[in-house]
């Protein structure tokens, strides 16, 4: 679970992102202000931040330089409905690492997302799979030990991979429901709460 700081002064807006990111699996921070923006990002370390620009007391700006000149270098998303290049090019230059439009796609939003906090793990310690201790378990193994159809192996290798819902639906060209149901009844047969500990059942020790 990652947890991910959301900095919109928009109530429609900030409630369906929240609805999304925790469908996603996420924990969701909220902010209405740069002030709060700032102490929450300072106290509770997001490991990523999706920052509006337009803010009742600073804007998103004031936030994302605040971060930066104080070392912090988690991952930002920029969502804003300032779409001129002048915009994109001060939110890059002053640290964001990606920037999206409003209007947007939820699918599209939360596939940038994920790519971030992908990016993110980068330089961590290897996964088990990198052991000569431990074996990937087989298709065989997961369909007989917790009864899994054929394509929830499939679910649970993508979810393992760090897929979100929303990149699965694309790879399998499932909707989005579809597939939060198919990760869903995954996460049941295999009796874990969380995404992350799928990842941990597809190894054994050899």
């Amino acid at each position: 679970m990652h947890r991910i700081l959301v900095v919109e002064d928009t109530p429609a807006f900030a409630e369906a992102l929240e609805r999304n990111l925790t469908l996603e699996g996420h924990h969701v921070l909220l902010a209405t202000r740069a002030a709060e923006a700032i102490a929450r990002v300072t106290h509770e370390s997001p490991d990523l931040v999706v920052l509006d620009l337009g803010l009742p007391d600073k804007d998103g700006y004031h936030v994302l330089r605040q971060m930066r000149e104080r070392g912090n270098e988690c991952p930002v998303l920029i969502l804003s409905a300032r779409s001129l290049e002048s915009d994109k090019i001060e939110g890059f230059r002053l640290g964001a690492d990606d920037y999206v439009t409003k209007p947007f796609s939820a699918l599209e939003l939360l596939a940038r997302i994920s790519a971030l906090l992908r990016r993110a793990r980068r330089g961590q310690p290897a996964t088990p799979a990198a052991s000569a201790d431990v074996r990937a378990l087989e298709d065989a193994d997961l369909r007989d030990r917790y009864g899994l159809t054929d394509r929830q192996v499939t679910v649970a290798r993508l979810i393992a991979e760090g897929c979100t819902n929303a990149e699965i639906a694309t790879r399998l060209g499932l909707s989005f429901y579809t597939a939060r149901n198919h990760a869903e009844q995954v996460m049941a047969k295999l009796g874990v709460s969380s995404r992350a500990a799928v990842g941990a059942l597809m190894y054994e020790e050899a």
